[in-house]
């Protein structure tokens, strides 16, 4: 009849977890773009990071298009887990997400010029920009989970 203070968050939990849901899918789908443009505007990028050596700007050797062709079906299975909020899919991301907390001060002193830099200034402003987007992402889903549980299907932590 009445909502009580304590009812809104239960309440709240479905749509806070489909918003996460399209984040989360959102985000992978920018990462696979990022992913394929870099390998076609810039696939040396690949070879220096990947086979630790330099390459020719137009070089594209199997193991690095090997190596996108085997990443693909672990996106996907990322998303179809999203989507249906497998639980065990759940634990995997955020601490995936959340230690990106250790690039982050890497990526501000290469920058800063305190390291030196180990990519391009461009790719590193990017990776900057990623991590600071992952965090975000693993601190809502820290938030969620306290609040309403795993993708927020229940078995909420209770306060005392």
């Amino acid at each position: 009849m009445f909502s009580t203070k304590n009812d809104r968050p239960k309440r709240a939990c479905p749509q806070a977890a489909r918003a996460l849901q399209i984040t989360l899918i959102a985000f992978v789908a920018l990462a696979v773009s990022f992913l394929l443009v870099v390998y076609i505007t810039a696939p040396a990028m690949y070879v220096q990071v990947l086979l630790g050596r330099s390459a020719k700007a137009d070089e594209r050797p199997a193991s690095v298009t090997a190596f996108l062709v085997a990443i693909l079906p672990l996106i996907a299975l990322l998303v179809v887990g999203t989507l249906r909020r497998w639980r065990w899919l759940f634990w995997p991301i955020l601490v995936a997400f959340t230690a990106e907390m250790i690039a982050l001060p890497i990526d501000a002193l290469q920058l800063a010029g305190v390291m030196p830099l180990m990519y391009p200034v461009w790719y590193t402003i990017v990776r900057l920009v990623v991590s600071v987007l992952q965090i975000a992402i693993g601190g809502w889903m820290i938030w969620l989970y306290l609040r309403c549980g795993v993708w927020a299907m229940g078995n909420q932590i209770k306060s005392r």
